[in-house]
């Protein structure tokens, strides 16, 4: 498989949800999912896990195989864009789904990386400074996915705009960077799309920017945007590093065992954080290998957790990987460290 762009999107571990969506679309539609799986490197049985993850670079291939099946099957693309919900990016989703206003989602969205390093959304204001649009940038994808990404992107936003918006959502404009519009993607939108255009850019009314949603809360909005932050908010208030890392670490293991992925999640670039940790004299492997490592020992001593799950829990692909670094954490197997505890747990004390 030939390197593709992405810079640090290669380095994470994302959501495994879709991959899930687009192997579904390409069995319904009778094309070779099993190869485009095995082309990307990837196991089917990550793809059905309930909130699996895979790494990023794999759902890349994967994406390009998808769209190399499905050149001529735009009606697919829009397919795909409706399956994506709000719900799809956790946390940051219940932000979105309870802004009070469109302005307030767009804020958001576009100080939010979704796509690390795959695409760029920003907002287009009057001269009064009210959001009157956004625009989606794609400065590092592939070529070759950029017309799949376009499709994804407007379907997805004119679908959950209309949503919260409670009616067709009110576009004014589409500036359309592709050649044509599909009739799928036209009867997705109520407006006019002008083709051939430099960039992907959504256009409105500004007046619509402030106008309160029915569905909105901006309390619940408020919330959601404060759980969403308070890692990096712990982080301006303590200036503690290694104890933030150790906290993303143990909020999702399964997400964070690489530095690029704690980076983002503490929206510094790794460089950053690797100069952070050297400054007080910390190593990342070791941060993650003993956070892990507590985890693991918990787990074990005060659950009834199979190995296999905890090791799946942790990020490890196999529970193999797991017992290896378990023993070189411990100085034992994951099974005799569980049976040590519970016999020490229930030893009665002398009397």
């Amino acid at each position: 498989m030939g390197t593709v762009k992405g810079g640090t999107y290669q380095t994470l571990r994302v959501p495994n949800f879709s991959v899930h969506i687009l192997r579904g679309l390409l069995e319904d539609a009778n094309l070779d999912w099993q190869s485009a799986l095995a082309n990307a490197e990837i196991d089917p049985d990550a793809v059905n896990r309930p909130g699996g993850t895979i790494p990023a670079r794999k759902e890349l291939a994967f994406q390009l195989q998808f769209v190399g099946l499905t050149r001529d099957r735009t009606d697919l693309w829009v397919r795909a864009a409706n399956a994506y919900s709000l719900g799809s990016f956790g946390v940051r989703g219940l932000a979105l789904a309870t802004a009070p206003t469109i302005e307030a989602w767009v804020e958001v969205a576009s100080t939010t990386d979704y796509g690390p390093a795959l695409f760029e959304l920003a907002s287009l204001r009057t001269a009064e400074g009210t959001v009157t649009g956004m625009e989606f940038t794609y400065p590092d994808a592939p070529e070759e996915l950029i017309p799949f990404s376009v499709y994804r992107d407007l379907c997805f936003i004119a679908r959950n705009f209309s949503w919260l918006f409670g009616s067709p959502f009110p576009f004014t404009r589409i500036d359309f960077p592709l050649a044509e519009a599909s009739p799928e993607l036209t009867a997705n939108v109520p407006c006019n799309i002008d083709c051939d255009a430099e960039t992907l850019r959504l256009w409105w009314d500004p007046t619509t920017s402030t106008q309160e949603l029915p569905f909105g809360n901006a309390f619940q909005h408020a919330s959601w945007i404060k759980a969403d932050t308070q890692i990096v908010d712990t982080l301006r208030a303590t200036g503690d590093w290694p104890d933030t890392v150790a906290k993303a670490i143990r909020t999702a293991p399964e997400l964070n065992r690489k530095l690029a992925n704690v980076a983002a999640t503490l929206r510094v670039s790794p460089r950053t954080l690797q100069r952070k940790l050297e400054l007080t004299g910390d190593d990342f492997a070791q941060l993650r290998d003993k956070t892990l490592s507590d985890l693991a020992a918990d787990w074990l001593s005060n659950t009834d957790l199979s190995v296999a799950l905890i090791s799946r829990r942790l990020g490890y692909t196999e529970p193999a990987s797991f017992t290896i670094a378990f023993k070189r954490w411990k100085g034992m197997p994951p099974t005799a460290y569980r049976e040590a505890s519970h016999y020490k747990n229930n030893v009665s004390p002398s009397v």
